[in-house]
């Protein structure tokens, strides 16, 4: 082997080996950011399959903030903001994101949104804003 072929050689093997340590950094540095992740998604879960969540529009409309109302006042019909299509009547089922108040038909695919983001498609707010559970108290940090 010549001299040419083991520095190539060499320098290779240091760039796999910084390739290799770059991965794994952020591997890890993805597992500690992501371990507060589970908790979002399991309200995300509770939310979705929370009854409350779920009702038909003129249950939802009753229970907003009166926009939908003032819309209608307004000869406005209200609209998916998902679809764009209109509410079909009354008795439509709708999924209700429970932080805002903001509602989408069930049908449109927002469970799915909601699922894989955890955000509202609309406002961008959380899900669901359960206070998380208080962490468990750990051995007390020694004097300096």
């Amino acid at each position: 082997m010549g001299l040419d072929t083991a520095c190539a050689v060499e320098v290779a093997l240091a760039v796999a080996l910084a390739v290799l340590i770059v991965a794994i950094v952020a591997a890890s540095a993805g597992a500690c950011a992501g371990a507060g992740a589970g908790a979002a998604v399991h309200d995300v879960e509770l939310a979705l399959g929370d009854a409350t969540t779920l009702m038909t529009y003129e249950q939802a409309r009753a229970a907003g903030d009166g926009k939908a109302a003032a819309a209608a006042a307004e000869d406005e019909a209200p609209r998916c903001a998902l679809c764009l299509s209109e509410y079909a009547g009354a008795e439509e089922l709708v999924r209700v994101v429970p932080a805002c108040g903001h509602f989408f038909h069930a049908e449109c695919g927002v469970d799915g949104w909601l699922r894989a983001r955890g955000t509202c498609p609309l406002c961008r707010g959380e899900v669901w804003a359960l206070p998380r559970p208080p962490r468990p108290e750990g051995p007390p940090l020694p004097a300096r």
